[in-house]
C-alpha cells in the first residue's frame, strides 16, 4: 500500500483499529447486527419499513403529501420494527457504532484544526453544537437534537417537542 502517512501515524492508527476491534461494546454491537441479519423476519420488516418510507419520501418530494392512511401504515410498520427485538437491537447497535465512529472522527478533525489532541469535553461540546445546528429549526428549539421519538426535527421535519 502506497500511503503518504507518516509510518508512526500508520502504526498508531493500526493500534487504534485493533483496540476498536477488541472493544466489548463493538464486539457486542457486531454480534447483535449479525443476529439481525440471520433472522429473515426481522430483516424483512426492516426492508419493508425502509422501502415504504422511501416511497413516501419520494412522493413528498414530488409535491404530493402522504395521506393519513399512508402515514398510519408507515407508523404501523415502524412500530413493528421497534417491537421486534432483533430489529431494535440492530438499530441500537448501528447507532452505537455510528456514535463511536463519529466521536473518533471528531477527535481526529479537531486535532488537525487545533494542532493538538482535544479533550473529551471539547469533543463532546463540539458534537453538541453540531447536533443542535442540524435541527431543522436551526437549533433554536432548544432540543440539542435530543428531542426523542415524538419530535421530527432530527429527521428534517418540524420541531414538536415544545422547546
Amino acid at each position: 500500500m502506497n500511503t503518504s502517512l507518516n509510518p508512526d501515524i500508520v502504526r498508531l492508527t493500526q493500534e487504534l483499529c485493533n483496540a476498536l476491534a477488541q472493544d466489548q461494546k463493538v464486539i457486542s454491537a457486531k454480534a447483535r447486527i449479525g443476529l439481525f441479519f440471520q433472522n429473515a423476519e426481522a430483516t424483512k420488516l426492516f426492508q419493508e419499513v425502509n422501502s415504504y418510507g422511501e416511497e413516501l419520501r419520494n412522493k413528498h418530494l414530488a409535491g404530493m403529501p402522504p395521506t393519513e392512511e399512508e402515514i398510519s401504515k408507515f407508523d404501523k410498520l415502524r412500530e413493528a420494527v421497534v417491537s421486534n427485538e432483533l430489529a431494535r437491537g440492530f438499530l441500537e447497535s448501528r447507532q452505537q457504532i455510528d456514535e463511536i465512529l463519529g466521536t473518533i472522527s471528531q477527535f481526529i478533525g479537531m486535532s488537525i484544526d487545533l494542532g493538538r489532541a482535544p479533550s473529551l469535553e471539547e469533543v463532546e461540546e463540539a458534537r453538541k453544537q453540531s447536533m443542535s445546528s442540524s435541527c431543522s429549526c436551526g437549533g433554536d428549539c432548544g432540543c440539542d437534537g435530543e428531542c426523542g421519538d415524538d419530535c421530527d426535527c432530527k429527521d428534517g421535519g418540524d420541531c414538536k417537542c415544545s422547546h
